[in-house]
Order: C-alpha cells, then structure tokens, then sequence
C-alpha cells in the first residue's frame, strides 16, 4: 500500500506516458472505454481543484464515490464524485470488505516506502509469509515505473530502484496542490488507522503535512469535516487561494 497522496500523481504520471488519461477518467462516466489514446488531458492541478470543489459542495467523506463504486446518473450532479486518481486511494473503503470474508492470515499488507527504501528485506518478508524459502530477489531494477513505462507503450522499461527511492514524485506538485490533497485524504488515512488497529495490523505512519519545500499546511480537517460528522466546514483551498502555515 502506497501514500495515497503519491500514489495519485504517480498513477497520473504514468497515464499520461500511455497517452490513457482520458480514457480513464471516462471509462465509468460514459459507461464505455474510449479506445483511442489521446496526448490531451487535463493538468493534475485541474484534477486537484475539482477535488476541492468536492469537499465544498459534498460535506463528508463517508458520501464521496468514485470509478469503481456503484452510482447512478442522478448521484453525478450531488457533488460528490472524485476521479479515480484520488478516488482510488480511500483504502480503508474497500480493505474493510477484504477484511470481512479473507482471515487475516492471509492477508499481508506492506508499506509501499518500506520497499522502495529496502526492497531486499520486504521480499524477504514476503517469502517468509508464504513459507517460502529464503532466496536472493532482484530488487536493483524497478519496473514499469513512470519514468521507463512498458505498459501500453513498445518498449521494456526499467529504472533503478534507488532513483525511485530518491526522487519522490510528490515533490513536484506545488504547494497548494499538495495541500488540498492532504485535506482530502487525512480523514480516510485516519479511517485507514482505525481499521488497522481493529485489525491488528500496524499502522502504515504516511505523513502528508509537510511539504518538500519545507511548509505546512493548515492543521487536519480544518476544511474537510471529520469522519465523527463535525460541522467545521471547508471553503478557498484552491490552487489559486491556498491556506498554509510556513515553518519559521
């Protein structure tokens, strides 16, 4: 399990060397897949401010819903929809009803970070979760990463894993965009929290206050209500009009 924060920009990152933007932001909405691969798409930023807009207009994060939920046509004009690059980061959503029918001890969860920073050991982990042997994994080549795609594209890619390590996709976004989607996420990471401990499993500890740059966002929820129903309301986080502290 990756930071769902990355995890979005990286997905958009890697769409947009496929040329499959488009077609994925479509797929669910039009209720067909487009076949044509397309170089036109809207930024990530455009994506992230239509998050936003969610937040204002939908009021609580137990309502919003993505491409692989159920909706109707009539749910699309309640405000509530986000795309699927951001909707597909609400784990706790779906891990819950894995959780349900699967036994817990067949259910191994890992930090996405955790393999990027020691590939070596995690495999490891893994090996031993499935009472496999111990075996020497080639863990210094990463692929189908969004620098070196193999996906849709005629060619075989791969990037050195500590490049991965090193370069952070986030760091990249500017810092209104990393803020709003900080907001957004915060109440279903703290879902996400709960769900382990009910579970038993150990936290994932993904931070996204903080950006590369070395500013804060405004505190957690101050523009996104709680998962507890809160009436603290959210307004003006946009790219334009962005809210933050700055570290002294």
């Amino acid at each position: 399990m990756r930071n769902p924060l990355p995890r979005a920009y990286s997905e958009y990152l890697n769409k947009v060397v496929d040329k499959t933007v488009m077609r994925y932001l479509k797929k669910r909405i039009d209720n067909k897949m487009d076949k044509e691969l397309s170089s036109k798409q809207p930024t990530f930023l455009k994506l992230v401010d239509d998050v936003a807009a969610t937040m204002q207009t939908c009021g609580s994060p137990s309502r919003t819903y993505s491409m692989m939920d159920e909706y109707s046509d009539e749910q699309l004009s309640d405000g509530c929809y986000v795309n699927p690059f951001v909707g597909e980061g609400l784990y706790a959503r779906y891990l819950r009803e894995w959780l349900r029918v699967v036994p817990k001890r067949q259910i191994m969860l890992l930090n996405f970070d955790e393999w990027t920073q020691d590939a070596q050991a995690t495999m490891q982990e893994v090996a031993e979760f499935l009472y496999l042997a111990p075996h020497q994994f080639a863990t210094q080549k990463a692929h189908n990463t969004h620098l070196a795609r193999s996906v849709h594209v005629e060619k075989e890619g791969s990037t050195n894993a500590s490049q991965l390590a090193e370069d952070a996709v986030e760091d990249a976004l500017p810092f209104a965009t990393h803020c709003i989607l900080h907001e957004f996420f915060a109440p279903y990471n703290s879902e996400l929290d709960a769900l382990f401990a009910e579970y038993g499993y150990s936290p994932m500890r993904w931070e996204t206050r903080q950006h590369a740059d070395g500013s804060a966002c405004a505190p957690r929820f101050q523009y996104w209500r709680t998962l507890k129903g809160g009436e603290m309301g959210f307004g003006g986080l946009t790219n334009q009009s962005s809210t933050a502290v700055r570290r002294e």
